[in-house]
């Protein structure tokens, strides 16, 4: 519990404060977002290299306003100013979806580096036009980074490793992973929910969901697995004012399922808007009640022989077949348990002739080691850990070495494009903003 107490207070509440070095980097925020805070300005007070310096809103009292509580020195009148600001060499970019490639395009032709909120683009033709823009072959490019920020964190890299790394994990079979909101933390009749308005490139695919194909992709190994099955449940009818785009466009769940190049599979369930389920209560009672679940990926791995001193007779194996779960990967530096069960069993030919289940819970709140030079505490939050690794990107250091490319946003969209169409829906309509080359 003290434990817990001390990463919640020190990562969500007030960070220890760090001397700023001469050469931080100074950001430069786009919109006055509800995200900002937990996403940058809080593990920017323990970065020493990090400044968040400037704001800019649409709304110059709403920017001067989160200017003041937030202890953000400089207010501008319009995005432009931020990016033309010449003591700004950052951009975070925390805007609706739809304007993400716009302004994503417009800060790194300016020659700023980018943390750009997911999803990267409205879709995946944005993507390959921002991620595979001429400038970023250029030597010192700006580096432009997809906020993913989960992968960032030690427990996610040691639940990758116990899948596909570690002597015990046979190859992936099955990958699956949840992810829900409880109904009424949408608000759907409020114009400003970016979330649940098409124009903005909104839905619970391109919100929860991505996430949910983010773990999948990496999870079954596979870049840009085929989209199997996509079912939506859509926006209700029955609560004005909805746009008439956003009724038929707009997803509030997902489910969907995928395959591997290698036939492995993977499922995905996420929901804005969850309710019923609650046990003891009659379902025609809880239905509307909403609920939620914990975050979770599980990925059930393959058969693989091993050898070890186990005892063996003429014409016996010994295999393992390992399932790992994964509780609360989205906000693990709070609590999170990575739950590995391993069934052993000594077979002849085909017949198992004894069974065994090993089970242990891993958790990882720091990385268990530290000899190749990788930072961390164990307070840090999944942002503070990818805000760490932006800043070893931007002044080429070596890190962690846990990267999102550019090629890895430009397959996520694809993969997410796709899940659309396969549900029969359309992909998020694109900006009308066309850059000069």
């Amino acid at each position: 519990m003290i434990g817990f107490l001390h990463r919640l207070y020190a990562g969500f509440i007030s960070p220890p404060e760090a001397p700023k070095t001469d050469s931080a980097l100074r950001f430069g925020l786009l919109g006055a977002s509800f995200i900002a805070p937990m996403a940058l300005i809080l593990p920017a007070k323990s970065h020493p290299e990090v400044i968040v310096a400037c704001v800019a809103a649409r709304d110059r009292v709403k920017a001067e306003k989160y200017a003041k509580e937030h202890g953000i020195p400089v207010v501008h009148d319009t995005y432009e100013d931020v990016i033309n600001d010449p003591a700004v060499s950052c951009i975070y970019i925390a805007l609706p979806n739809s304007h993400h490639y716009e302004w994503a395009l417009r800060a790194v032709k300016a020659g700023k580096h980018v943390l750009l909120e997911k999803p990267s683009t409205s879709n995946a033709s944005e993507a390959k036009k921002l991620f595979g823009n001429h400038l970023f072959a250029a030597p010192g490019a700006p580096v432009l980074l997809e906020a993913f920020h989960y992968s960032f964190h030690p427990a996610w890299q040691i639940f990758l490793q116990l899948i596909h790394q570690d002597p015990l994990a046979g190859p992936v079979k099955i990958a699956y992973s949840q992810f829900f909101l409880y109904k009424g933390f949408l608000n759907r009749n409020d114009p400003s929910e970016i979330r649940l308005r098409y124009a903005l490139a909104g839905g619970c695919g391109m919100d929860l969901s991505s996430y949910n194909v983010s773990h999948i992709r990496q999870m079954l190994a596979d870049s840009h697995p085929n989209v199997q099955s996509a079912n939506f449940r859509m926006l209700s009818t029955s609560k004005p004012p909805l746009d008439e785009q956003d009724l038929k466009q707009i997803d509030e769940a997902v489910t969907a399922t995928f395959k591997s190049a290698t036939g492995a599979e993977g499922r995905i369930v996420a929901d804005l808007s969850t309710a019923g389920g609650w046990p003891i209560i009659p379902a025609s009672w809880s239905r509307n009640l909403p609920s939620i679940g914990w975050p979770k990926c599980v990925a059930e791995l393959g058969e693989k022989q091993i050898e070890d001193d186990t005892e063996l007779t003429d014409g016996e194996t010994h295999v393992v077949q390992r399932t790992v779960t994964f509780y609360n990967h989205i906000a693990p530096s709070m609590y999170h348990s990575i739950v590995v069960q391993d069934k052993h069993s000594i077979k002849r030919d085909v017949e198992t002739v004894h069974s065994w289940t090993q089970t242990r819970t891993v958790k990882a709140y720091d990385w268990p080691d530290k000899s190749d030079g990788r930072q961390g505490e164990s307070w840090w939050t999944t942002y503070r850990y990818q805000l760490n690794e932006f800043v070893h990107h931007v002044k080429g250091r070596k890190g962690s070495g846990v990267w999102f490319s550019g090629q890895d946003s430009i397959d996520q969209m694809a993969v997410i494009d796709e899940m659309y169409e396969k549900g029969g829906l359309k992909a998020r309509p694109s900006a009308a903003f066309e850059s000069e080359p």
